[in-house]
């Protein structure tokens, strides 16, 4: 026996078991297909997420008595804090400015009223990329607010909002999770029958191989080869699938989702994995 013959017995056995080869080929396509697109989803999603956790900062009010002096001591102050990346401060007539920008028909009648600037000077803190959670921007809080002549009231930030998001991002993660097992799993056992239909089907050549002296090593390495071979088309078909209709998605709505090419060879070799992982224990319970 040689390992031409192995080869010729595992492709052999793909044209002679078509239709649950088929099977087990499309149910790995399509398995892979929907692990394909909720990985899709959780990566443009943790990149949108990181887009929303880049915009949160902390905003400092300051009384309108402190002085040049006392806001460039809290300037310092600040920028030495763990989990600040960077601050800006924004005087009283660039707050004004921004108000103006955002409400440019009513603002005339407000201060117009008021005869004044009521707007206060601030500080914007920024964070650093490790401190953009609820937990880690509550460090910070607690940090500014310990400050002199700085009040819990005097900040503000979007607390809930970040509650909510790490909330969801984690039901999200759970969600990939629970689907892409019951995917895998529901692949393993297509290939895994699909192969014990095989076996059994060759059940009087197999016990003739064995007492012609044939080792396991040629009974099982043909199925092997059918399993991952029936992977790896279904990985390929996946890949190809997914990438056609990404394309078409990006015509109609250019921009719409960013694709890494790696996780097209991901889903090849997962394919290939899901194939030699359901022939393996096929051939391990059945010979």
């Amino acid at each position: 026996m040689s390992l031409f013959f192995v080869l010729r017995e595992g492709f052999g056995g793909l044209r002679h078991s078509r239709f649950s080869g088929f099977v087990a080929t499309a149910t790995v396509a399509i398995s892979l297909i929907l692990i394909g697109i909720f990985l899709i989803i959780t990566v443009n999603l943790g990149k949108f997420v990181q887009f929303l956790r880049s915009r949160v900062e902390l905003e400092v009010f300051l009384d309108d008595s402190f002085d040049e002096i006392k806001i460039q001591d809290l300037t310092d102050e600040i920028k030495r804090m763990e989990g600040v990346a960077n601050l800006t401060f924004i005087s009283k007539e660039m707050a004004i400015r921004e108000f103006q920008n955002l409400f440019k028909d009513k603002q005339e009648d407000y201060f117009e009223t008021l005869g004044y600037n009521p707007l206060p000077a601030s500080f914007r803190v920024k964070l650093q990329d490790n401190y953009r959670t609820a937990s880690g921007a509550e460090v910070v809080f607690k940090s500014l607010s310990s400050l002199e002549d700085i009040r819990e009231e005097d900040i503000v930030y979007t607390r809930e909002y970040l509650v909510i998001l790490e909330k969801y991002i984690k039901f999200a993660i759970a969600i990939d999770f629970i689907v892409g097992i019951i995917v895998c799993l529901s692949a393993l056992l297509l290939v895994s029958n699909n192969i014990r239909l095989i076996i059994l089907s060759k059940n009087k050549i197999i016990e003739t191989m064995k007492l012609v002296g044939a080792t396991n090593f040629f009974i099982r390495t043909p199925l092997f080869i059918q399993g991952i071979v029936q992977g790896f088309l279904g990985g390929i078909i996946s890949a190809l699938f997914l990438y056609t209709l990404l394309k078409l998605a990006a015509i109609e709505i250019p921009g719409f989702i960013s694709v890494d090419w790696r996780i097209y060879l991901l889903l090849a070799n997962l394919g290939i994995l899901l194939g030699f992982a359901g022939s393996f224990a096929a051939v391990r319970r059945y010979l």
